[in-house]
């Protein structure tokens, strides 16, 4: 069903009915009654730490002493605080906390070539995400920070590290590129007002 049928048959309905549907959705969905109560409270912090442990609890996992960390499932951690509509705050520091945890995963132990590559895919989302929403300077610092504070004396580090950091390097010479005209542009206007 498409937002604007629903919207038609909401509009039909009278403020007792539409009460009384909404909570029938909220008894009935776990996701429902979730978004319904952030919606209520607002309390996003909470939300926060919960994801924030999830996130931690997954890259912990372990299979025969080697980090095994599931990137569909940290992915879905993220996806839950987007779909609250929390602010784009929220919503890249939930983003750069999972990517700090895997660079200390990749630290630990050698981490499967497929996590890494979702790893830096995530990295790329997360810079283009805080570059479009005006969080790139929080983001950037911490990124740079947890990917310098990799092991280098081991083998798999040493690579997680250089896919992470080439990422972080290709993403950030492609965001300026695709917008130098405009600092170019506000370059010239400070200057211009400096004078």
């Amino acid at each position: 069903m498409s937002k604007a049928t629903l919207k038609k048959a909401l509009q039909n309905l009278e403020k007792e009915q539409i009460i009384e549907m909404v909570l029938d959705l909220h008894a009935a969905r776990p996701e429902a009654k979730e978004y319904l109560e952030f919606w209520v409270s607002g309390d996003i912090e909470s939300k926060m730490n919960k994801a924030k442990a999830a996130v931690t609890k997954e890259i912990s996992r372990r299979q025969r002493t080697r980090p095994r960390p599931r990137m569909t499932k940290i992915k879905r951690y993220i996806k839950d605080i987007v779909s609250l509509n929390a602010d784009s705050e929220a919503i890249a520091e939930i983003m750069t906390f999972a990517i700090e945890k895997m660079c200390l995963a990749g630290s630990e132990g050698w981490i499967k070539e497929s996590t890494q590559k979702s790893t830096a895919k995530l990295l790329h989302d997360t810079l283009v995400y805080a570059y479009k929403n005006g969080e790139y300077y929080n983001t950037i610092g911490k990124l740079n920070e947890a990917i310098k504070n990799m092991r280098n004396d081991v083998w798999w580090s040493r690579d997680f590290k250089k896919l992470l950091s080439d990422e972080l390097s290709d993403t950030e010479k492609a965001l300026i590129a695709e917008n130098t005209p405009s600092i170019i542009y506000y370059l010239f206007c400070s200057a211009k007002k400096n004078n």
